[in-house]
């Protein structure tokens, strides 16, 4: 699991591997304050699959700036 901060954003990622395949997936959670509220975007579901956890980490990272890049 990873946490960071991205243009005043906290990405938390996290990955799970299939116990049948041994193949890894991804998510992430990104959290922010907002006129004193929390918000919060989740990214989940993604059927992209890989060989490591760090490969699936790196990958929902970049989905998570993406996302932040496009929605500030």
């Amino acid at each position: 699991m990873a946490n960071l901060y991205y243009n005043d954003r906290l990405i938390i990622a996290f990955t799970s591997v299939n116990q049948s395949d041994k193949q890894w997936t991804a998510g992430a959670e990104i959290t922010w304050k907002r006129d004193g509220a929390r918000q919060s975007h989740t990214i989940g579901g993604l059927t992209d699959r890989f060989k490591s956890s760090e490969d699936a980490e790196r990958f929902v990272i970049h989905l998570a700036k993406s996302w932040i890049d496009a929605n500030p």
